[in-house]
């Protein structure tokens, strides 16, 4: 597969399983209570899908590299879990004194509170979110506008995208998360660096949540 099916494809499938929350609310058949953890199933099916299109993709024209060092993939994005954490407090206190920004982010508190409702929504936003978004703004849009664009610009393109997506207002914070898991797919050559880092940052911040905020 290209890297132009697999951007259609992997965008596809990442709206699919972004907007099925909206699609079970207007289904008369499903409970409002259930809907959190059918959309965790829609993640956990779209991370799987994503990472078959990833597989079935062709890398030559890719950052991506074949002969992989997973030694290096799996420390470093061990270590980038903590390192991504901390980035994320220091862009979110440029944000509030600079930009005037609240503190704390409405998405994660409301991604708290269905956690707390519905436990098992957790693997959604752990370890299933975190695959499919590493998939679309790292891998597929990326190396897709790569084609055409400087790396640099694309990565910034892409990293842009990824703070829009989530609404909230923290661009910066967000921006920067997604150009520092760029950073580290670049290096190891491997989008797998990208998604323990991702994935371990996002469970170290709901872990923090549940443990701390009330």
């Amino acid at each position: 597969m290209s890297i132009n099916k697999n951007t259609i494809w992997t965008i596809f499938g990442f709206l699919c399983a972004l907007q099925s929350p909206l699609l079970f609310s207007i289904l008369p058949f499903i409970p409002k209570t259930a809907i959190p953890n059918l959309t965790a199933i829609m993640y956990v099916l779209g991370a799987v899908v994503l990472s078959m299109i990833n597989l079935k993709t062709n890398k030559e024209a890719t950052l991506s590299r074949e002969k992989d060092d997973y030694g290096l993939i799996i420390s470093l994005g061990l270590v980038l879990i903590i390192g991504s954490f901390f980035l994320q407090s220091i862009l979110a206190m440029i944000e509030i004194v600079v930009f005037n920004q609240p503190m704390g982010s409405q998405n994660t508190a409301d991604i708290t509170a269905i956690i707390k409702s519905s436990p098992f929504f957790i693997i959604a936003v752990t370890i299933a979110g975190p695959i499919m978004e590493e998939f679309v703004f790292r891998f597929s849009l990326i190396n897709w506008l790569n084609q055409k664009l400087n790396i640099w610009l694309s990565a910034i393109i892409s990293s842009a995208l990824f703070a829009v997506m989530h609404v909230d207002g923290h661009y910066l914070v967000y921006g920067g998360l997604g150009f520092l898991f760029f950073l580290i797919y670049r290096k190891t050559g491997s989008i797998l660096t990208s998604i323990i880092a991702h994935a371990g940052m996002n469970t170290l911040v709901i872990v923090l949540q549940l443990l701390f905020v009330k």
